[in-house]
């Protein structure tokens, strides 16, 4: 079963490489495995991400935030009310937009909003590393926030994509932004039965 569901991660994240075996290889790719706070943290760590603002999602909203995360590692970008902004260009875009996006956020700017869930919403369906319920408010003094989307099976994308954007978000002199990084690993907090749910529906092609 973890065989099948690594082959169809693989195909949600950002790469393009048509060798499988380089994919493994160079970017340090992994069999998911079943993670717990240790274990993130450690990850983090190793590939300089900041681990202050790390949460993960309920199991019961794990399928539903991880299909909308659309691939692994990505971001979602929301304005102080919440409100959800559009990096892409296009529905087809990857996640490279986020490069170009970050350093040009700024307050003066107007920026496509589509209707989606608004970042409270989103939010509740988020628990700590231990799997305990978060602050949902909002906090006053932030222009912009932006949700990581990242796992530990990704390995050295966390390095090459998620530490540059948070690096790109904290040289950005124009506003202040605060990122929350969403694990979207499978969580040893969850209840076996739902796991194995979970690990049943994404395995399937």
């Amino acid at each position: 079963m973890r065989k099948q569901l690594l082959s169809f991660l693989i195909f949600t994240t950002v790469i393009f490489i048509s060798c499988k075996a380089i994919i493994l290889k160079s970017y340090g790719i992994k069999n998911p495995d079943i993670e717990n706070e240790h274990s993130i943290i450690k990850n983090a760590i190793k590939y300089n991400v900041d681990t202050t603002n790390f949460v993960t999602v309920s199991s019961s909203n794990f399928l539903k935030t991880f299909k909308n995360s659309e691939g692994i590692p990505n971001g979602a970008i929301y304005d102080s009310k919440g409100n959800y902004i559009e990096y892409r260009k296009f529905d087809t875009s990857c996640n490279a937009g986020l490069f170009d996006f970050i350093p040009k956020l700024k307050l003066d700017t107007i920026f496509k909003m589509p209707l989606k869930d608004k970042l409270q919403t989103e939010l509740e369906k988020f628990r700590s590393l231990k799997g305990e319920k978060i602050e949902t408010n909002l906090n006053k003094g932030v222009d912009f926030y932006i949700l990581l989307f990242s796992s530990v099976w990704t390995g050295k994308l966390n390095k090459d994509h998620i530490q540059v954007w948070e690096d790109l978000a904290r040289n950005n002199k124009n506003c202040k932004i605060k990122i929350i990084n969403v694990n979207l690993d499978l969580q040893q907090y969850w209840d076996e039965k739902e796991r194995d749910f979970i690990i049943s529906k994404m395995g399937k092609k």
